[in-house]
């Protein structure tokens, strides 16, 4: 069963790569070392949020009210995975986001060059309640970043994809 479910989850997100322009790694101040399990669903539950709040000033920055009132036309196509917490043994580990983004450099959008994406992004995370000064943003070349973003699946964690931080919207398809 689990087998089936990677493979129909890795399935229906590769349908979105094509649309994706830029591979995010945003780390969080959310350490796991020796977390309990009831610890590490409190940290998990601080990584959706903190991702949520980074995704809403993205949203926001880009398309201003658009983001809040018509998602499925004005909102960055975002396939998030939170990954991390199958690690409580080194201390230098942290939950950390990764993302693949699409559907923010375009005619709608306001944010309109590379660098200017850049700077929005670390500013959003930065002004989240975890996120942490250490951020990978790079352009997308392939579809493989949606197989590395879902490794944890293949250890059996098959709720490292953060469904509530992903956001497939209409208008991303047909740009």
């Amino acid at each position: 069963m689990q087998t089936l479910i990677k493979k129909e989850t890795k399935q229906f997100l590769n349908t979105y790569a094509p649309y994706c322009t830029h591979a995010l790694t945003l780390q969080m101040h959310l350490h796991t070392l020796n977390a309990t399990e009831r610890r590490m669903d409190k940290l998990n539950e601080c990584a959706v949020r903190t991702t949520r709040q980074f995704i809403s000033r993205l949203a926001y920055k880009a398309f201003g009210n658009g983001a809040k009132n018509k998602p499925n036309l004005y909102h960055p196509l975002v396939i998030t995975a939170i990954e991390g917490t199958q690690n409580t043994y080194d201390k230098n580990k942290s939950l950390h986001a990764h993302i693949a983004l699409g559907n923010i450099l375009t005619a709608q959008s306001k944010i309109k060059t590379e660098e200017q994406l850049r700077q929005i992004i670390r500013e959003a995370w930065l002004a989240t309640d975890y996120g942490k000064d250490d951020i990978d943003i790079k352009t997308m070349q392939n579809n493989g970043w949606i197989t590395y973003i879902t490794k944890e699946m293949q250890n059996g964690n098959m709720e490292c994809v953060s469904w509530e931080n992903t956001h497939t919207p209409n208008a991303a398809l047909f740009d």
